[in-house]
């Protein structure tokens, strides 16, 4: 084994994804799939609870629709939308700020990863850039601080009824789509009482290991905190805290990987789900014991010509971590590095050096 000051801290960035998705693997299971839960009182209106699904899009806000359409539901007077199971302040790094989708807001309830995908026509009007979602209000709202241009994903900001306003918008649309007259269209958030009596009980159509893919795939930060969340709401009930949320992955860090993973300043310090804090650590020996125990999921990572990786990229901070395809198996290896240069593409080709003959990525 080669290695080189493998043993100094540094800021690991979207690297710690691996290690989450291994918690969450361990701790919900693979086949676990999200729920988005529907309630009925006596005036006829419908409640729509979010439990944390980071996959809740256009298509399966569609799918809904047309399933409380087979229930035989025709008509609801109003709509309205309950975020209450994650807590209403999440301390997790920028939550807010950007209008990029990475700096997207989490919450218990949000559709299309709280962002909306924005484009223009011929004659610089808004539109949506995906055929599948309609372009609402909010949307439009949005697109008129934009200067026109190339189609841009943008996250719905850092007020909360914002992004759920959008959700209400969409299951309107999808709603009237779908056959069913809402009588009052306007919004309006509760958080749910016992006035109110479930009726539908949604389980996503993508099941949590295919949920890790996309995230690892696409590094979706969003998609990393509602998972982060949800394991501090499996372990300790809701509404899922920052706090709970800390706990109970710090604990899976311990029990998959050892002492001096989680909870301190050693071989991994994990405070949230992302790798957008600064203040998280991690060395490279430590992490190689985190591929090491990865090893059977090693098929979630991203190929990237002959090797299975994921990158982790701020500002001053540059690095792979993944598997080798070699010809007697896969070779996990650890690049850090916290400098203004990134060099991490000539490191890697380095190391790729040092292996016996190749094989293909499977």
């Amino acid at each position: 084994m080669f290695s080189l000051n493998a043993d100094k801290p540094l800021v690991p960035a979207s690297l710690l994804k691996i290690p989450l998705a291994q918690a969450v693997l361990t701790a919900l299971g693979e086949d676990y799939r999200f729920e988005t839960h529907f309630y009925q009182n006596a005036r006829g209106d419908l409640l729509v609870r979010g439990m944390g699904d980071p996959f809740l899009v256009s298509e399966e806000i569609a799918l809904i629709a047309k399933r409380l359409a087979q229930q035989e539901l025709q008509q609801i007077r109003r709509l309205v939308v309950d975020d209450s199971a994650f807590a209403s302040a999440l301390d997790l790094p920028l939550e807010s700020g950007a209008d990029d989708p990475y700096a997207a807001r989490n919450s218990a309830l949000a559709v299309n990863f709280n962002t909306v995908n924005l484009a223009w026509n011929t004659e610089q009007q808004i539109i949506s850039a995906e055929p599948q979602t309609p372009l609402t209000e909010v949307a439009r709202s949005l697109g008129r601080g934009l200067a026109p241009g190339q189609p841009r994903r943008v996250n719905l900001g850092s007020n909360p009824e914002l992004g759920l306003a959008q959700v209400q918008q969409l299951f309107a649309y999808f709603l009237a789509d779908a056959g069913i007259v809402l009588a009052d269209d306007r919004f309006y958030r509760e958080p749910l009482t016992d006035d109110w009596q479930l009726v539908y009980r949604h389980r996503s159509s993508r099941a949590l290991r295919d949920i890790l893919a996309g995230m690892l795939r696409y590094s979706n930060n969003f998609i990393a905190n509602q998972l982060f969340l949800t394991l501090g709401a499996q372990a300790s009930g809701y509404p899922a805290t920052t706090e709970t949320s800390q706990e109970a992955l710090q604990v899976q860090l311990a029990a998959l990987y050892g002492p001096g993973f989680g909870d301190s300043p050693g071989l991994l310090f994990m405070t949230e789900g992302s790798g957008l804090g600064r203040h998280q650590r991690t060395t490279a020996s430590g992490f190689m014991r985190v591929l090491e125990q990865f090893l059977p999921y090693a098929d979630l990572l991203p190929v990237s010509g002959s090797a299975l990786r994921k990158s982790g990229t701020l500002t001053g901070v540059y690095n792979y971590a993944g598997y080798f395809n070699a010809a007697d198996g896969l070779y996990p290896f650890v690049i850090l590095t916290n400098q203004p240069e990134n060099a991490r593409d000539a490191l890697l080709d380095e190391l790729e050096r040092l292996l016996p003959e190749r094989g293909s990525v499977p």
